[in-house]
């Protein structure tokens, strides 16, 4: 038996991914692929290759574990041409179900085995009935002014874009015009926050714009459809100001924020968090420590969230994770904001010669 479980081991070792040739983990859309082949597969095979068009206008690029990256359309091609089917791609509704049933079997699983005096945070810090309340305004505002518009803005963008030439889809007003509908998104749900109202309308309009572009980007792990690129209309243009390391890290960094945290509330929560967050080189014209004693609140509320589901050790490896990913999106801004400022200083000199 256990050399069985080593064969089948190595076998799977063996396996070579029939798009790119990298080593595979098994069958995916009924074609043995590696697991990027397959979630590239499962992001564009229902928009077809009339939304994409060929890099170098060739069609006929060749795609391995070095190129595959570099042509979207002839990699798709590609894992048509082997036999990739978009029919076996779960749809939304088909994804929702299985979603619950897994849900479902995990909340079963858990009261199974789970001893009672796991639950004793639950007795020391409940959540008060008046802060389930607010947590479900929380939800229900991100709700009705973020999630459904701007995943309606973004496949509808997506999709217009994807017909137009290279040329035209890298064009800057698609930049402003994505950042722009984004921004007043989050801004509109951020103004039905009880605390953000206190404030004078200028000093409101102050803390939505000096973190908004963290914040556009956490949102995303709420408003991305995961079967679209992490930026829809704007993804080959955002490619070609930063880079696609930086794309590709932002990608990955969301998606595993979103799979290790996995609960919505948590993460609308945390967007009214680091909504009152002022950092160091911060110089409004605010009551930081009125804005502090928010956000400490607010935090607190996601404590105590937290503390009704898990034991007291289980929180702590939650925040734990919450701040790692969170450090980590903030590097990322960095280097993007750095190398925007450096595009700009080559252009003013390209300007100035």
């Amino acid at each position: 038996m256990a050399s069985a479980e080593k064969k089948s081991s190595n076998s799977r070792k063996d396996l070579i991914c029939t798009v790119c040739g990298a080593p595979a983990t098994g069958f995916n859309f009924a074609v043995i692929t590696c697991m990027c082949c397959k979630a590239f597969f499962r992001r564009n095979a229902l928009f077809g290759l009339s939304s994409l068009q060929c890099r170098y206008l060739s069609e006929k690029c060749s795609i391995n574990i070095k190129t595959r990256r570099d042509c979207s359309y002839c990699r798709l091609k590609k894992c048509f041409d082997v036999g990739m089917k978009k029919e076996l791609i779960l749809t939304d509704e088909s994804k929702r179900i299985k979603r619950e049933k897994i849900l479902a079997n995990r909340q079963m699983t858990l009261n199974l085995i789970r001893p009672v005096d796991t639950f004793d945070i639950k007795r020391n810090s409940p959540v008060k009935p008046d802060h389930s309340a607010n947590i479900a305004n929380i939800y229900n505002a991100f709700e009705d002014y973020c999630f459904q518009p701007l995943v309606k803005f973004d496949r509808y963008e997506f999709e217009f874009v994807s017909q137009q030439p290279v040329k035209s889809r890298i064009k800057l007003q698609h930049y402003y015009q994505y950042y722009m509908t984004h921004e007043a998104s989050l801004t509109d749900f951020f103004k039905r926050v009880p605390e953000l109202r206190k404030f004078p309308e200028d000093q409101q309009m102050v803390l939505c714009k000096h973190n908004m572009r963290f914040l556009i980007r956490m949102s995303l792990m709420e408003t991305r459809d995961p079967d679209l690129p992490l930026w829809p209309a704007i993804n080959l243009l955002i490619e070609t100001i930063f880079g696609k390391s930086l794309l590709e890290e932002s990608d990955n960094l969301l998606r595993n924020f979103k799979e290790e945290i996995r609960d919505s509330k948590c993460i609308r929560l945390l967007l009214i968090i680091f909504l009152f967050s002022t950092h160091s080189s911060y110089n409004g014209h605010l009551d930081t420590l009125a804005i502090y004693d928010i956000q400490t609140k607010y935090t607190e509320l996601l404590w105590a969230y937290y503390s009704e589901i898990y034991d007291y050790s289980v929180v702590c490896e939650r925040f734990s994770t919450i701040v790692r990913h969170c450090l980590h999106l903030q590097r990322i801004g960095r280097d993007a904001e750095a190398k925007r400022e450096e595009l700009q200083r080559t252009r003013l000199c390209l300007e100035s010669e």
